[in-house]
C-alpha cells in the first residue's frame, strides 16, 4: 500500500513491480500493522503488509 486507504478514495497498491488502483473505497474493515482489508465498489482486498510493516506502522495509525 503506499498509503492507507481512504473511504471515498481510490487505493493504490504496489505489488510485484505493479501498480494497481482500486475503484472507490467503500469501507475499510480492519487495518492493523500485518495488513489492511477493505471494501471498494467492486472488490474486496486484504492486503498483506509483509515484508515491510514497519514503513506501514506510521500509515495504519493514521487510519484508526
Amino acid at each position: 500500500m503506499l498509503a492507507p486507504p481512504e473511504v471515498g478514495s481510490c487505493a493504490f497498491i504496489s505489488a510485484q513491480g505493479q501498480m494497481i488502483r482500486t475503484s472507490r473505497v467503500v469501507e475499510i474493515h480492519e487495518s492493523n500493522r500485518h495488513k489492511v482489508c477493505f471494501e471498494t465498489m467492486n472488490t474486496n482486498y486484504c492486503v498483506l503488509l509483509s515484508p515491510a510493516p514497519a514503513l506501514m506502522k506510521g500509515l495504519v495509525r493514521l487510519c484508526a
